[in-house]
Order: C-alpha cells, then sequence, then structure tokens
C-alpha cells in the first residue's frame, strides 16, 4: 500500500492533539461502542470501527467485527482519510491501486469496500476515522454519507468531552498542594483518587500567621459540578484563613458558596484545623465530616467529631471550634468517605487507619499504602487521604 505523505509540521500537530485527548491505549467504553453499533445496523456493513492514527500505528478505540488495539500505521486505510482531511470512499479496493496490494485486500482477503469519516479533535486536527468496511463492492449515497458524517460528529463529540475532562484534571491537579510543607518537628503527605477523571475532594495545608491550617472536603456527589465546587470551597477557604479564625473560615466560606449549593441541590462536608507547631495544640471544626483520626504510636486512636452539619445543609448556619492536641509522635490521619469502597464500617476504617500508622510508616508511606489499596479495588467515590504527623522529640 503506498504511504501516506504529511507534512512534518502539521503533523506535530496533529500528533500533539492526539496525544492531549488522553484516549490511546484506553479500554473500551459503551459510548463509543453504542455509536459503532448503530452504524453497523444503519448501513448493513460486517465491520465498523473508531480508529485513532498515531505516529506510528493505527489503535482501535471501538469496533464490530474488527479486533482492538494496534495495527501499524502503514497499514492503515484510516491514515489516508487523516491526511486527506475528507471523507474517503474506496469502492472496491482491488481497483483503487493505493490498496490494491494491501494484505486485507489480495488473495483472499475480505477487505473491498472502505469509507472513512475523518474525525477532528477540538483544536482541528484529524486523529482518526469512524470507517464501514464491506467484503464486496459498494457505494454510499448523498443521504448515506450525511448519516456518516453525522455519526462521526458524534464520535467527535465524546472526544471533545475526554478532552475538556482533561483539562478539568489538570486545573483540579493544580489545587492540590503542589509538596508538603517544610516544618521543623512535622512531617505530611496528602493523595486525592478521584473516582472519575475529575471528583468533588480536595485537601490543602497552608500556613496561617504561624499556625499550619489542614483542610479536607468532599463535595457530594461527582464529576464536574462536584469538582467545579471543589474549586469554589478552595478558593473562599485560602481567602477567608488570613483574616477569620478557624470556624469564621468555615462560615465565610459556607456563606459564600450558599448560592452555588443551593442551585446544584448538593452540600459538602469539611474537617478543617489550624495547629500551632511549637506545642501540638489544635483548633479543628468537623462540618459533618467525622473521619479525622489523632493516632498514637501505641494503643487506641481518638475520633474527632462534633455535631455540626456540612456546608450547605443550613442556610447562614454556624460552626464551633474545638481543642485537640497532637503529642509527639502522634499523627493526625484524615479520609473522605470513599474509603468505605475498601472497608465496611467506621470501626474497619480506624483499624486499616491504625494499623497504618503504627506499622512504622512514614507520611508518605502511609498514603502510598492507601493508594495501594484503592488500586485493588473499584471505586465508586472519590478517595482523599491526608497524613500529619508530629515527629517525636
Amino acid at each position: 500500500m503506498k504511504a501516506v505523505r504529511v507534512r512534518p509540521s502539521s503533523e506535530d500537530a496533529r500528533l500533539q492533539a492526539l496525544h492531549d485527548l488522553d484516549v490511546l491505549d484506553t479500554p473500551p467504553e459503551e459510548r463509543f461502542d453504542q455509536i459503532v453499533r448503530l452504524a453497523q445496523r444503519i448501513f448493513d456493513v460486517p465491520t465498523v470501527a473508531v480508529n485513532l492514527v498515531d505516529a506510528d500505528r493505527q489503535f482501535t478505540k471501538s469496533a464490530v467485527g474488527h479486533p482492538l488495539g494496534d495495527r501499524p500505521r502503514d497499514e492503515s486505510f484510516c491514515s489516508h482519510t487523516v491526511a486527506a482531511q475528507e471523507t474517503v470512499i474506496v469502492r472496491d479496493a482491488r481497483l483503487d491501486e493505493r490498496f490494491a496490494h494491501h494484505p486485507d485486500v489480495v488473495d483472499d482477503g475480505d477487505l473491498r469496500f472502505y469509507v472513512g469519516q475523518p474525525l477532528a479533535a477540538p483544536s482541528g486536527e484529524m486523529v482518526g476515522a469512524l470507517c464501514l468496511v464491506d467484503d464486496h463492492p459498494r457505494d454510499l449515497s448523498e443521504a448515506d454519507l450525511s448519516v456518516l458524517a453525522d455519526l462521526g460528529h458524534w464520535v467527535e463529540r465524546e472526544l471533545a468531552s475526554d478532552d475538556d475532562e482533561r483539562q478539568a484534571r489538570e486545573v483540579q491537579r493544580r489545587l492540590l498542594p503542589y509538596r508538603p510543607l517544610e516544618m521543623d518537628g512535622y512531617a505530611m503527605a496528602g493523595c486525592c483518587l478521584p473516582a472519575r477523571h475529575v471528583g468533588g475532594d480536595y485537601f490543602d495545608w497552608s500556613m496561617v500567621s504561624d499556625r499550619l491550617q489542614v483542610v479536607l472536603a468532599d463535595v457530594m456527589g461527582k464529576g464536574m459540578t462536584a469538582a467545579v465546587l471543589t474549586a469554589g470551597i478552595r478558593a473562599m477557604m485560602r481567602g477567608a484563613a488570613p483574616f477569620e479564625s478557624i470556624e469564621g473560615a468555615v462560615y465565610r466560606t459556607a456563606a459564600g458558596m450558599a448560592d452555588d449549593f443551593t442551585e446544584t441541590g448538593t452540600f459538602a462536608t469539611m474537617f478543617a484545623c489550624r495547629i500551632e507547631p511549637a506545642t501540638g495544640e489544635m483548633d479543628f471544626v468537623d462540618a459533618g465530616h467525622g473521619l479525622a483520626l489523632i493516632v498514637p504510636p501505641h494503643g487506641e486512636p481518638r475520633r474527632l467529631r462534633s455535631r455540626d452539619l456540612p456546608l450547605g445543609v443550613i442556610t447562614d448556619d454556624t460552626w464551633t471550634a474545638h481543642r485537640e492536641r497532637l503529642a509527639p509522635g502522634e499523627t493526625l490521619m484524615l479520609v473522605s468517605d470513599g474509603i468505605f469502597d475498601i472497608v465496611e464500617d467506621e470501626d474497619a476504617a480506624d483499624e486499616m487507619a491504625t494499623s497504618i500508622v503504627q506499622d512504622g510508616n512514614d507520611p508518605q508511606s502511609a498514603v502510598a499504602r492507601i493508594e495501594e489499596y484503592a488500586r485493588t479495588h473499584d471505586l465508586d467515590d472519590d478517595i482523599t487521604a491526608v497524613v500529619i504527623r508530629r515527629l517525636p522529640a
């Protein structure tokens, strides 16, 4: 088969657009499978595929009558569609000099008819094709081609939604602390593992005057709406913190987000605290969260609770600060309720947290243990964990 020529400059941009979609080497998804099944019924062909054309391979994301996975690019009909940047129709491959010697066409090959509808990334670069294949020559009417174009645009919308979520993931990643704070006498680590591409959990740590402020919040729900609300909560807490007590910052955040909570019919649980580094004295607010523990080096953990409600449940609610102390050698562990995808109840969560801490894990290793647990379970909810240890004197 004759090679497809693509200008290097345009090819670089095209490949960047394809890789930015973050869809290569991902498993099948029903949203794409539905489109290829529908196309097969409409056009009565044995094979339909969504193919993405990489630098040296074709990746089949979804197909009926065709294997998923990779194929060399120089054997790809769809690479010609990408290069043409328009619909390519091959009525009889044996009579087309571009494809007459293709291994799927010669001898007993069963590929005679091909039509490829190009697929564009949101940037406009051509990244692949929705293709129809048959084992005998045929043609398509103008009406048929119009329907195929509509189906191709449907695939493009799904690819664009992936791009939107990729950007949302990047925005959410930037909301998390870049690195642990360097504090004499303390070590810390955290992780946020969304159940979907983006989630409704976040954690943060920062210095407020000379005290360490730590926040973990969990917006009810998942996905883009929860992620947007999460960004708002972080911004409000960061903005209020320098001017308010810990309970005042929580109140200001809830008041500032009240319309958003009402509009979306949701709420957020939150644990927020400020720790005096020299003494370990800690003021904390638990807004309906209930998943904060202080774990000593030995013995039973202490759960930090209050009766305060989550943000967004009652308009103009107030929250009360409580006092605790993080002694040398003790560890503050915060988790979100996604932990219940791993353990059955609070007692099991306490037991797991205590085991992780008292096994001698430093905060980074403790977080890695939680991440390992998460990888071995199917998550229906986001999991976030923060571990703050006051080092032994």
